[in-house]
């Protein structure tokens, strides 16, 4: 009994010391860092803004312009490429040059062809081409004892998805002043606080602009967020 349980013991130093020597031999793995996922990105040109008084409202322009930012940032988690690179890119491949402002809204370009704009983000490494334009149209008229200013906006826009080689949006002479639009404005005005652009409706006409390129841009943009393209021949 007593040899019995010494081979017994010697058993069990014996598997032991093997399962140390096994483990000491194969080196265990260390953690995989995390993966670390490239945000896509989105190139904003080209954009172009222009209203029916000569000399276009910086001051608008600058309020939309960070309403397609936040809006793409926030919303989609993209990042925006530098408007100096896409310009830069832009001119490379031989298009016109085409400017932020215009005099007048007859002076606006054309949107590029869906074709020209892939070219354009595959050139420039983008995943998404949003191009559009802005015309407002500035006006008085009397109401009860004095005028009173109103504006109204006028949107262009294409979006293009290059890896899918897709349109995602196509919103043509789309107004302010629609109902789709002021629908939009009203689901979304928590959103836009939130951002820090507050719209007034009174007061001179540079909040007019503002309202008004911010609710038409943002309802046109709309269905980026949930769309389903359309492919480009």
């Amino acid at each position: 009994m007593r040899v019995w349980t010494i081979l017994s013991l010697l058993a069990v130093a014996v598997s032991a010391g093997y399962a140390q020597e096994q483990d000491q031999e194969t080196p265990k793995e260390s953690p995989k860092p995390p993966v670390q996922l490239e945000a896509k990105k989105i190139a904003l040109y080209p954009w172009s803004f222009a209203e029916n008084e000569r000399g276009t409202n910086e001051q608008a322009v600058r309020t939309v312009q960070e309403l397609l930012r936040r809006s793409f940032e926030d919303r989609a988690g993209l990042e925006i490429i530098p408007e100096g690179r896409c310009r830069s890119v832009w001119l490379q491949l031989g298009n016109d040059n085409i400017s932020l402002t215009y005099e007048e809204p007859g002076q606006l370009p054309q949107l590029p062809s869906p074709k020209k704009l892939l070219e354009f983000g595959e050139a420039l490494g983008a995943d998404y081409v949003c191009a559009g334009t802005v015309s407002w149209r500035v006006r008085s008229v009397w109401v009860g004892l004095g005028p009173k200013t109103k504006a109204e906006a006028t949107v262009n826009v294409i979006i293009v998805d290059v890896k899918k080689r897709e349109i995602v949006v196509d919103v043509r002479d789309f107004s302010s002043g629609s109902s789709k639009a002021e629908k939009w404005y009203e689901t979304a005005g928590a959103l836009l606080v939130s951002w820090g652009i507050t719209l007034f409706s009174g007061g001179p006409k540079t909040p007019h602009m503002q309202r008004a390129g911010v609710i038409a841009v943002g309802a046109a943009i709309e269905p980026f967020f949930a769309a389903t393209g359309r492919k480009i021949d």
